[in-house]
């Protein structure tokens, strides 16, 4: 959660500047979590424009509707700052359908200037994983960890995934990576607005905006349907 860290950085700068060797620690510590990349912004003179700056915050809370009964819950927030882009998803799902579901999921990505550095996918049903990755950009291309399995995939850059939906609406994007099916997939733009995304497995999505803001999913799946409903 990189730009988390550096709006801590910047409220314990600007609590005690004489606390420089704190702070150093503390840029060594994110250099150690970060890959190659990350670590290069850092230290270069952006940083310090960041701790100089305030940071957009923005977060957006949906239900989840099924058969016009809440289900589950999403939230999404966006977090701004010297031209890093935090995204942050999260929801909870439990219904019955034939038996009780519950899912879990969890997405984060991290932008720099337009471009992915980072993003990670988890996804849990009836306490099961059902995803967990993580695509890491190096050198011009993408390495994609899957547990103790790492891949190279040549989709650089990206600079609109699913995750960016709900940041942006697409007006002018023709496609959107999905880091879950590890490829990029059309929009197709329906009507003012209104865009639907056909996934690789068949299932597809209609996303409606309203202001610029996402402001409802429809969600169609081979068993079940839902709507995804912005609540503020």
């Amino acid at each position: 959660m990189l730009p988390v860290f550096i709006v801590w950085l910047v409220r314990r700068y600007r609590q005690n500047q004489k606390k420089n060797k704190k702070i150093a620690a503390s840029f060594k510590k994110i250099k150690r979590l970060s890959g190659p990349v990350v670590s290069a912004l850092l230290f270069s003179p952006l940083l310090f424009i960041a701790l100089k700056s305030y940071p957009q915050n923005k977060v957006l809370t949906y239900h989840i509707l099924r058969n016009g009964n809440k289900v589950g819950t999403l939230q999404f927030s966006e977090t701004i700052l010297a031209g890093m882009d935090y995204l942050k998803m999260e929801s909870d799902v439990k219904t019955r359908f034939i038996f009780t579901f519950t899912a879990h999921a969890n997405e984060e990505a991290v932008y720099y200037n337009g471009v992915l550095l980072r993003s990670s996918i988890y996804r849990q049903l009836n306490g099961n994983e059902k995803a967990n990755k993580q695509h890491q950009a190096d050198n011009r291309q993408y390495i994609i960890h899957k547990g103790n399995i790492s891949e190279i995939t040549k989709n650089f850059p990206i600079t609109y995934n699913m995750l960016s939906l709900y940041s942006k609406e697409p007006e002018h994007i023709d496609a959107v990576y999905s880091d879950n099916f590890e490829t990029f997939i059309v929009i197709q733009k329906t009507e003012p607005h209104k865009y639907r995304i056909t996934l690789p497995d068949g299932n597809y999505n209609y996303y409606h905006y309203k202001g610029g803001v996402l402001n409802e999913i429809e969600v169609h799946h081979s068993l079940y349907s839902a709507n995804i409903v912005l609540t503020n």
